[in-house]
């Protein structure tokens, strides 16, 4: 029997039975957890990847009937017009504080929507509860990427990143950055996909005043940090 959607409850018990389709009961049992220490204890522990940006030397990438374009400050029209579909999830309130900060978004586009993207960021972003993370200015942070799901399978992301690596190298970025939720298998296969390798783990603690960051000893090579501003208790091992 399908379970229903129509109110909140049905909802996120479909969305748990989806989940543990998709992953398996064991990665199922790990989102639960992971997303209860967040909720509950203000704990958020996450797998750092980083991967060197590669000079683009020979010739573009070519898929019949799809094409690559940035966008970036002062296209949000042209971008919110690529972006009709629901599930991108791209609002003009995103791209508004997005490209207000200075990211960008390299899109994968399909008669001229956006059929695949990723937003990339070149200073300190926020994550949640007021904390943000740094990387350096050597590094990029690559975030908030989705491929419509009758896409998938064909690697866009993976074909085009020699473009978006020419972009970054134009701002001076030899590394791309990313840190993902433990718990998040689909982002963690996208970024193993493209190269990304694991150089440790990295998190916080922000409960009420209190903020303790802390960071593997792989992380902590790595030019990136969690912190508050210091309106709080604040503590980084």
């Amino acid at each position: 029997m399908p379970v229903s959607a129509s109110n909140a409850d049905g909802a996120r018990v479909d969305k748990k039975l989806r989940y543990r389709d998709r992953w398996g009961l064991m990665s199922a049992i790990r989102h639960a957890f992971v997303q209860r220490l967040s909720s509950v204890f203000g704990i958020r522990i996450y797998g750092i990847y980083n991967r060197p940006v590669e000079a683009h030397t020979g010739p573009d990438p070519v898929v019949p009937g799809f094409s690559f374009r940035v966008y970036s400050s002062g296209e949000d029209a042209e971008l919110l017009a690529a972006a009709t579909r629901p599930e991108l999830e791209i609002t003009d309130k995103f791209v508004k504080s997005a490209f207000g900060k200075g990211d960008i978004c390299s899109a994968t586009l399909y008669n001229g929507q956006i059929v695949s993207f990723q937003w990339s960021a070149f200073t300190p972003t926020h994550d949640h509860d007021g904390v943000y993370i740094e990387f350096g200015g050597e590094c990029q942070y690559n975030y908030f990427s989705y491929t419509l799901p009758e896409f998938r399978g064909r690697h866009l992301p993976r074909i085009f990143k020699p473009l978006r690596d020419q972009v970054s190298a134009s701002r001076g970025r030899a590394r791309c950055i990313a840190y993902i939720s433990i718990d998040n298998d689909a982002s963690i296969r996208s970024a193993i996909a493209s190269g990304n390798r694991r150089v440790g783990f990295a998190g916080y603690i922000c409960r009420r005043s209190l903020f303790l960051a802390f960071r593997t000893p792989g992380a902590r090579k790595c030019p990136m940090r969690f912190f508050k501003p210091k309106t709080s208790t604040t503590t980084e091992n």
